[in-house]
């Protein structure tokens, strides 16, 4: 078990921007692959994705998906979309609520194919029209700490105009 988060709000603000950073840097990170939950007709969906980057200070995050999966059509249907991460060895775990989007700007999806090299580009075929780039922007966050009694648990969440509110929750 890790040591135990920061006390102080916004210090723990900084320690989840950390560790959101980390996981699209990091091939192996704790919270790499989390789960994406989406709104279907019959109901919600969910599986596992992979964070490929982090801009923490503009409350942003890729992840790339294949244009045959049902997340492009279920997203542009009802943008609101939810992540859950967790951190089995520092009992952590951050849900994540925003919206998401296809990246439109042709450039910016070519750069991402080039930059997944051949193994990337295999997983879709080798077809770059097959990679969609998801953006997701979050306008709010429920982490909990699990790492001792008491847990903790804190709620962040952002206005439109980028201010935040940050507070302790009963778990």
């Amino acid at each position: 078990m890790t040591a135990a988060p920061p006390d102080d709000l916004e210090a723990l603000a900084a320690h989840i921007a950390a560790r959101l950073t980390a996981a699209a840097e990091t091939r192996r990170g704790a919270w790499r692959t989390p789960v994406l939950a989406t709104s279907t007709p019959h109901g919600p969906s969910a599986r596992v994705v992979v964070v490929r980057s982090v801009e923490a200070a503009r409350r942003r995050l890729e992840i790339y998906t294949d244009a045959r999966s049902a997340k492009p059509g279920e997203i542009a249907a009802d943008p609101r979309v939810a992540l859950t991460f967790w951190d089995d060895a520092a009992a952590e775990q951050l849900r994540m609520t925003g919206s998401a989007g296809a990246v439109e700007d042709a450039g910016a999806v070519a750069a991402r194919w080039r930059a997944i090299g051949p193994s990337g580009q295999a997983l879709y075929g080798g077809d770059p029209e097959r990679l969609v780039v998801l953006e997701m922007r979050w306008d709010a966050w429920d982490w909990l700490w699990i790492g001792a009694e008491p847990h903790r648990r804190a709620r962040f969440t952002w206005a439109p105009d980028g201010t935040h509110r940050a507070d302790w929750v009963d778990p």
